[in-house]
């Protein structure tokens, strides 16, 4: 029976993971919306606690206005990038200077006399094609975009009768409340860790912003938006935030200071930040083990892109919840925990 028990659950795993790869362009968009009503409700949930003498925002006030919040942010980080981009297009002519006598310092110190210049080492690419492809992604992504408005507009409406449809389904006795105590455990932990993430992550973009902008790095506010972004996203991200603006100043400067003051203070508060103080405040209330952690990355990593990245810790937080409480799978819950610590099974 037990093996019989475990071939099954491979099946299963294989077909979910065939089905999460095959149906990528129908779930991501699905996904995403979902995202989107999870953080403008958490958002309207905060702006509607009472704040002077009782007095608090009706509901719909509250989530209009976590929707204009989020909205606003949204507008602003993509004008940042727009302008950055803008800029680097501008500067680019001085930056191939710059990089092309690096290639050449470099091809020196390895041996070879005669360096490729840059229209050599680009000469393959096609421009047109290039353009086509950047075209038509920025087409996909506008399509998406509505797609996930209209999902996450339709999750707020669903939000309205999904409490009864649950009493309805799991009637009014304890197997409604294990239902609700499952659900409200993984509401806790995934505001839990947002909360934190955000907080870290603006610290750390803070942070980046003042000694970029101390050094003289270019688009400092875009690499800090970018060490924003990056934050939620386990160990890869860090790296990047750390080698991304790094590289730059290599090709901005005529010297190694500026590189090695922005590598060495950076990489040092994201190190602090990643591997001190997120896991004293955030450790045991996710109880996630680092292994998993890194494996769940690149498994969601390879299934859905980037954004699987953003989201593999609040699904695998979600997935221990699950099987932490019902007693069939709460082994497998004690072995993606960091100290076997979790919930005793309730089923």
């Amino acid at each position: 029976m037990t093996l019989q028990r475990a071939a099954l659950w491979a099946i299963v795993i294989a077909a979910a993971v065939y089905l999460l790869v095959a149906g990528r362009s129908l779930l991501l968009p699905l996904v995403l919306g979902l995202v989107l009503w999870y953080m403008v409700d958490a958002l309207a949930d905060v702006l509607e606690q009472p704040r002077v003498r009782g007095l608090k925002l009706p509901r719909p006030i509250a989530l209009f206005a976590a929707f204009c919040a989020m909205a606003g942010l949204f507008y602003l980080i993509g004008r940042t990038i727009g302008r950055n981009i803008s800029a680097v297009a501008a500067a680019a002519p001085s930056y191939e200077v710059r990089l092309q006598r690096l290639i050449d310092q470099g091809a020196q110190m390895v041996g070879v006399e005669h360096a490729p210049t840059l229209n050599q080492l680009f000469d393959r690419i096609s421009l047109a094609d290039t353009l086509g492809n950047l075209a038509s992604a920025l087409a996909s992504l506008v399509s998406v975009t509505g797609i996930v408005l209209i999902y996450a507009a339709f999750l707020f409406v669903e939000q309205v009768h999904f409490r009864r449809k649950l009493a309805v389904m799991f009637g009014s006795g304890p197997q409604e409340a294990r239902v609700h105590a499952v659900l409200g455990q993984i509401d806790r932990d995934i505001r839990t860790y947002i909360r934190i993430k955000t907080a870290l992550a603006a610290v750390t973009a803070a942070l980046a912003y003042t000694v970029m902008a101390w050094v003289g790095v270019d688009f400092a506010g875009f690499w800090a938006v970018m060490v924003f972004f990056f934050y939620y996203v386990p160990t890869v991200g860090s790296i990047l935030a750390i080698l991304a603006p790094a590289v730059l100043t290599l090709v901005q400067f005529d010297h190694l200071t500026p590189f090695l003051i922005v590598l060495l203070v950076i990489g040092t508060i994201q190190i602090v930040m990643a591997n001190v103080i997120e896991p004293a405040i955030m450790g045991r209330s996710l109880n996630l083990s680092p292994l998993v952690v890194i494996v769940s990355l690149m498994v969601w990593g390879t299934i859905w892109g980037v954004v699987g990245m953003f989201l593999c810790v609040p699904i695998m937080v979600m997935l221990l919840i699950v099987l932490a409480h019902f007693k069939t799978t709460h082994p497998v819950a004690v072995l993606l925990s960091a100290d076997g610590n979790v919930p005793e099974p309730t089923a």
